[in-house]
């Protein structure tokens, strides 16, 4: 029994800090494509605002307009900005929700004795809470209130 509580504490330790781990790649992929997604709408809004308001009647300056206005609608940086600042914000959003359990896991996977099974005991008990809190709906207001 004594060999087999390391094993326990450990493998409840992994599953803790893959589930807040999985969970933040998740949240993250979804905030970087929105991200990139509002960044490119906002660049393509400004170019074709600019490309819409010609100043002049010069043929010459006006299609002059509208080919840097074609390129800088090519533009990948934009979209490559605004994905990288939605990862940044789905991972900080979403891994601070997971403190808790990333915390008790991680504890109970580097640690020895007794204070890896306090982490393995913080993880389980943060599971419980989850499963209660957001799955059974416990300590929740009512929306339809």
């Amino acid at each position: 029994m004594k060999s087999i509580t390391p094993i326990i504490c450990k493998t409840v330790g992994a599953a803790g800090l893959g589930v807040a781990l999985y969970d933040t790649w998740k949240v993250s992929s979804h905030f970087a494509k929105a991200g990139g997604e509002n960044a490119a709408a906002e660049h393509y809004q400004k170019v074709y605002a600019t490309t819409r308001n010609i100043n002049n009647i010069s043929y010459v300056s006006n299609s002059v307009q509208k080919k840097t206005a074609d390129l800088r609608d090519k533009n990948p940086i934009p979209r490559v900005w605004g994905s990288i600042k939605g990862r940044a914000t789905g991972v900080l959003y979403t891994l601070c929700n997971w403190l808790p359990t990333a915390g008790c896991a991680s504890l109970a996977l580097l640690a020895k004795g007794w204070l890896s099974k306090l982490g393995a005991a913080g993880v389980l008990l943060c599971s419980v809470y989850n499963i209660c809190h957001n799955g059974f709906g416990l300590g929740k207001d009512n929306p339809m209130t």
